[in-house]
């Protein structure tokens, strides 16, 4: 009998080992990047945390955004792994992006109004939740799933930070939840996203601030999955906790019928929302960052 997996939890194993592969040919073949001379003054660093938006997944991938001399990426694989290099799309995550993400978006608005070097740190992974599902997983107390996402992310920030010791970790980008639509209560998300959060703040500062982003709303209304409890808590949380915010995201701004996924203006529109978020979130900080 075919070792039959819940569809969206666990694929079967072959399946997961030919998406390992993928992935490992992908790192091998991750472009070097454009290398960058290190900044006189100290980075903003981003951390980018979450799921496949957060990954870039956005079409067509143009030439719509020119790299800022500013905005450079802490690489997660590829030959330029744990170096900065100029940020631009796709993204090195710990598997190199093939499309349009919100990070350059976000970093570029953020280095105009600074005139400070930002370090985007791209940590996403496309299909993954807090519920382990195919050997990966964000709970921070998980300790049996093959990999922590959140465990890799807080390396990759602390290798970044120290490398660069005067840098500050200014704000975190999260965009995740629709893996674990079908796999968690709406109690039991909060709960673990929550935890990530809290955790963050006790290590990277308590006045951290956290931008979360919404999910696609036709993905929302047309998968035939009940995405609104995991919706409330993303909308929720600037109630919930402290410094942060929730960033809606637009209609009409994804890929196809085919790929519910922001397509390249709407999640550029999502980096800008983001940006206008925190802008609002941490007026006072964003003014002591000014050179």
């Amino acid at each position: 009998m075919p070792n039959r997996r819940d569809p969206d939890g666990d694929v079967p194993l072959w399946r997961r080992t030919a998406r390992e592969v993928k992935s490992a040919v992908t790192r091998l073949l991750a472009p070097k990047g454009i290398s960058v001379t290190p900044p006189d003054d100290p980075y903003l660093i981003v951390p980018i945390l979450g799921q496949s938006n957060a990954f870039g997944m956005g079409l067509p991938l143009d030439a719509a955004d020119t790299p800022h001399p500013l905005v450079h990426q802490w690489a997660n694989s590829g030959r330029a792994k744990n170096t900065a290099i100029l940020a631009v799309d796709p993204l090195l995550h710990e598997t190199p992006s093939r499309r349009v993400g919100f990070g350059v978006t976000f970093g570029k608005a953020l280095a105009e109004a600074t005139n400070r070097p930002v370090l985007l740190v791209p940590c996403a992974r496309g299909d993954t939740s807090f519920h382990p599902k195919n050997g990966y997983t964000w709970d921070i107390a998980n300790t049996t799933t093959r990999r922590n996402l959140y465990r890799e992310a807080v390396a990759s920030i602390n290798a970044a930070l120290a490398r660069y010791p005067d840098a500050t970790v200014a704000v975190v980008l999260w965009h995740q939840g629709e893996s674990d639509v079908p796999l968690l209560t709406a109690p039991d998300y909060q709960r673990r996203l929550d935890a990530l959060f809290e955790d963050l703040r006790a290590r990277y500062g308590p006045e951290l601030p956290i931008i979360v982003g919404g999910m696609v709303p036709e993905e929302m209304e047309h998968s035939g999955k009940d995405y609104r409890p995991i919706n409330a808590v993303h909308e929720d949380t600037p109630r919930r906790l402290p410094r942060t915010a929730f960033v809606p995201g637009h209609r009409n701004a994804f890929n196809s019928d085919t790929d519910r996924h922001y397509n390249a203006s709407g999640v550029r529109a999502m980096g800008s929302d983001m940006w206008e978020a925190y802008r609002q979130l941490d007026a006072h900080r964003l003014d002591s960052y000014r050179r």
